[in-house]
């Protein structure tokens, strides 16, 4: 009597007649590969030689239709809860709302809105930008003419402050004639001492903290949600940037139930708490037993620090440099001492720490805590500083030499007017950190844009990248624009270095033999650098299709 099984030999799969890159420098190119039952490369080449495989065998050939394919995209900083929340139970009021139509779009996105529930009776909305409110001035005022009585807090652009109408702050216990600021944050101030409304950085706890707790069942549908969205982008791994203890438990139910199609490196926070919107006792707690979290697809070894806030206007919270060269404290959101105990003790577990930083002088603050923590364990692990648009030059060549990865990050900085508007502020040093030797990878900063997606952010710099990963200055070959060559060393950024980030480069980044077959079909050839409109027309995870484009 036959045995029947799915894991047998003769149920690989044959891809064939495809244009592969494979980000592999060893074999480049290929048109075919054999993917076994379990999802594992077990041979890559010519179209002939697959084929062949494939009959000798008896396997099933899929046809790739000459499309552009290549391994699927890491992002390394990504809010998969919060955007997966923003998606289903906030509303999207865009970012250029004006006090005119800022209600408009509220009621309209909260009627819309799924599972408002969780939330309680908070409005809950995203994003604003200071500028579009008059004299630049956030107020509070603007959303008590539609909302005297039920709370209301909306994000604003950079996450670094919110905006709350009168019934939001006292919900929160905020007298809205005047309160004391807390440490680590701040409240806006009118001419007479009220306040606006506008909370920033860590004064937001307290807001936070008066939310409802969303049920589990929900957070697991949210993180569900964000990788479907993901998927489209070709996003198959992520760095998500402010784990905390529900966000585990529903990455692990997920994986139990077998529904988590994307690896996570988890960065648990360690503080400032707001973010996680966890009481640091908890956090630290589920720090300590991170490794019980670990399965397939989730990968705990990972921390989270803020430095200081964000370089945006009117309330620009960054921590820049003095005369001296010193960071300035102002906006510096941890001690010193803390901040170098905390890295030391998970390094010394052999975990990775993510240190957010925004100005100069945070950029500085990091890397010279990672500097104290080599001298006491110089093989520690790889950290990262997240964002790098302020990094003083004379601490480019320090990444390198820290081992420290540069995590460029939001992405859509790279293209935004912002950008231009303040150049001091948001300088990303791609040239500069790749020259040095150092590490480097892309993320969204996903909650912010309004999806992951990381292509047009990507055509705006690919002409001006000129060094391979490993410091090696670029020629321009034969037959070859800065284009091009911007393409192939993006290519890889977004794949196999996001891979070396967070230690997963034996098992996934590029296209070769023991790999995981998680790859994407693209419409265009990205190593040529035609980022521009790219669209994803599907994504494979472990052999297994999860989404296909249906505009094919």
């Amino acid at each position: 009597m036959r045995v029947y099984s799915s894991t047998d030999a003769n149920n690989a799969v044959a891809f064939v007649n495809g244009r592969i890159y494979t980000i592999n420098p060893d074999q480049p190119w290929a048109e075919g590969f054999i993917v076994s039952p379990t999802g594992i490369i077990e041979f890559v080449g010519n179209d002939e030689d697959v084929r062949q495989i494939a009959a000798d065998r008896g396997l099933v050939q899929y046809d790739l239709r000459q499309r552009f394919i290549m391994p699927g995209i890491h992002d390394a900083h990504t809010h998969l809860l919060i955007a997966g929340m923003q998606a289903l139970n906030e509303a999207r009021i865009g970012f250029d709302s004006t006090p005119d139509n800022i209600n408009q779009r509220l009621a309209r996105g909260a009627c819309a809105c799924a599972y408002a529930n969780v939330t309680g009776d908070w409005l809950i909305g995203n994003f604003y930008q200071a500028s579009h409110f008059p004299d630049g001035i956030p107020d509070r005022k603007y959303l008590d003419v539609q909302y005297p009585t039920q709370p209301v807090l909306i994000r604003e652009v950079s996450c670094h402050r919110i905006l709350l109408n009168t019934a939001g702050l006292l919900r929160a216990g905020i007298s809205p004639d005047g309160a004391p600021d807390p440490k680590g944050g701040y409240f806006v101030r009118r001419a007479d001492g009220s306040l606006t409304g506008e909370v920033v950085e860590d004064a937001m706890s307290q807001v936070f903290d008066c939310l409802p707790i969303p049920p589990l069942a929900h957070v697991k549908r949210a993180v569900h949600k964000a990788i479907a969205i993901c998927h489209q982008y070709g996003i198959t791994s992520c760095q998500e940037a402010s784990a905390n203890t529900l966000y585990l438990h529903a990455i692990k139910e997920l994986e139990q139930e077998n529904r988590l199609d994307l690896d996570i490196s988890t960065h648990i926070v360690c503080a400032p708490t707001y973010f996680a919107m966890e009481p640091q006792e908890s956090l630290a707690a589920v720090l300590d037993v991170a490794e019980g979290f670990r399965s397939k697809h989730v990968h705990t070894q990972f921390v989270k620090f803020w430095l200081d806030g964000a370089p945006l206007p009117p309330e620009f919270t960054q921590s820049d440099l003095d005369d001296q060269g010193r960071p300035i404290p102002t906006h510096l959101a941890l001690d010193w001492e803390f901040l170098y105990d905390a890295v030391s003790r998970y390094d010394r577990r052999g975990m990775t720490c993510k240190l957010h930083v925004a100005g100069e002088g945070s950029a500085r603050q990091a890397l010279d805590t990672v500097a104290r923590v080599r001298k006491t364990n110089p093989s520690g692990p790889r950290h990262e500083i997240a964002h790098c648009n302020a990094v003083h030059p004379d601490d480019v060549a320090r990444l390198g030499q820290l081992r420290v990865t540069a995590e460029m990050s939001p992405a859509i900085f790279h293209e935004h007017d912002l950008v231009e508007a303040y150049p001091e502020l948001n300088r990303w040093p791609f040239n500069g950190v790749l020259s040095s030797g150092a590490h480097m990878t892309i993320g969204s900063d996903w909650m912010l844009p309004t999806t992951p997606s990381l292509f047009d952010s990507l055509a705006a710099i690919v002409d001006r990248i000129e060094y391979l990963p490993g410091g090696q200055h670029v020629e321009l070959a034969e037959g070859k624009t800065r284009r091009q060559r911007g393409g192939e060393i993006l290519c890889r950024v977004l794949t196999l270095s996001g891979a070396e980030a967070v230690g997963a480069q034996h098992r996934t980044g590029s296209l070769e033999v023991g790999k995981k077959a998680t790859f994407i079909a693209v419409d265009r050839d990205l190593s040529r650098g035609e980022f521009k409109g790219a669209v994803v027309l599907q994504t494979w995870f472990e052999g297994r299709m999860v989404y296909e484009c249906g505009n094919q």
